[in-house]
């Protein structure tokens, strides 16, 4: 969540916002700083997503042992799933549309999708972050009716169609198309995150958490998961080819690690996961005041759903009131530090709130 935030701040201050399409619209960088920023946070989304499937897993086993029968699991999963996607509808795709109240927008959507040009007013619906999390979640549910290998075999027919099944053209298709594979604006919507593709990483989440949970000796080894996938998605960029989706552009360092995400190809989130497992394994050997309640880490961690929301609008005003034209990108990073200070105590304070509300809770499922 810390490091997410990065790349909401570039946007909103500093008027950056790169980007990675299916059908070629990559950004081009002038140097390694601007480039950093945003590699980094590409660590985000696959972690999202994969630690989602590893957490529907958990959640599962912990209501079972509650006493949960499993259609009240799969119902309250799919529910879960469902808060989530509305959510997303109500409060984080109007985003999208009060960019023409900022000097200069955040995201050129039409630039980024090489769809007709449009702007907000045009738009009137968005599948964005949370959208996707949420239709993926409500997948997921029924995935828990099925066994842990299959689960593995989701994961393999979805990375295959992602892949493989990208129209040749590079147009962006019809509504449908752009909700389940490639993303794009389509019929006035904006899709950033499909079904299909992000479907691979939740599966893939889940398969995690069932070995996670029934090899407990074998978790001080994450690392080796992490490195394999790590090594497995720089294999697959070195060799070029099927995963890729695109292949670089000249034969440079950021061009290499510059892949697809809108939708994930193989090696973007192959070489996400990676290092986010391989940061899994040092955060687990990190002091105890590290991982205590009161740190940031844990603070952030345990109340995502509202952080996600309230940074997003924090940064949004911080924008429009002090920067109505792009900062500097240092001073994006001020910010960011200036909104996890503010964000902080009342993310305290809702942790608390939701903590002490029953598991049927309605905000349980935020």
């Amino acid at each position: 969540m810390i490091i997410m935030a990065i790349d909401h701040a570039s946007a909103f201050i500093a008027r950056q916002h790169s980007i990675e399409f299916w059908n070629g619209a990559i950004s081009l960088y002038s140097g390694a700083f601007p480039f950093l920023t945003r590699l980094i946070t590409h660590l985000c989304a696959p972690g999202f997503f994969f630690l989602m499937g590893a957490g529907i897993y958990w959640f599962a086993i912990s209501r079972r042992d509650s006493g949960w029968t499993t259609a009240q699991i799969v119902q309250r999963t799919a529910l879960r799933g469902l808060a989530i996607f509305l959510t997303g509808q109500v409060l984080e795709t109007p985003i999208l549309f009060l960019q023409n109240f900022l000097k200069g927008p955040a995201i050129s959507l039409s630039r980024i999708t090489q769809a007709p040009p449009t702007d907000g007013t045009q738009l009137l619906w968005g599948f964005i972050t949370l959208s996707g999390l949420g239709a993926v979640m409500m997948v997921c549910s029924l995935l828990l009716l099925l066994r842990p290998w299959m689960w593995l075999a989701v994961t393999a027919l979805c990375v295959y169609a992602t892949n493989s099944l990208l129209p040749a053209s590079g147009k962006v298709g019809p509504v449908w198309e752009t909700m389940v594979l490639a993303p794009g604006i389509s019929h006035h919507m904006v899709v950033m995150y499909p079904l299909i593709p992000w479907l691979a990483v939740s599966a893939l989440g889940m398969a995690f958490g069932y070995w996670w949970k029934a090899a407990p000796s074998s978790r001080k080894n994450v690392w080796l998961f992490g490195a394999a996938l790590l090594f497995f998605g720089v294999g697959l960029r070195a060799l070029g080819g099927w995963g890729n989706i695109t292949l670089p552009r000249n034969a440079g360092w950021i061009e290499f690690l510059n892949n697809v995400k809108y939708p994930p190809s193989l090696v973007f989130w192959t070489i996400a996961v990676g290092v986010d497992l391989l940061l899994l394994a040092l955060l687990m050997r990190l002091p105890e005041v590290v991982r205590s309640a009161r740190s940031p880490l844990m603070v952030f961690g345990q109340t995502p759903l509202f952080f996600y929301l309230a940074h997003f609008y924090l940064l949004m005003i911080f924008g429009f009131v002090f920067f109505q034209t792009a900062a500097p990108l240092v001073m994006a990073y001020v910010m960011w530090i200036v909104a996890l200070a503010v964000l902080y105590p009342v993310c305290v304070w809702y942790r608390r709130f939701k903590s002490g509300k029953p598991q049927e809770s309605l905000w349980r499922l935020f």
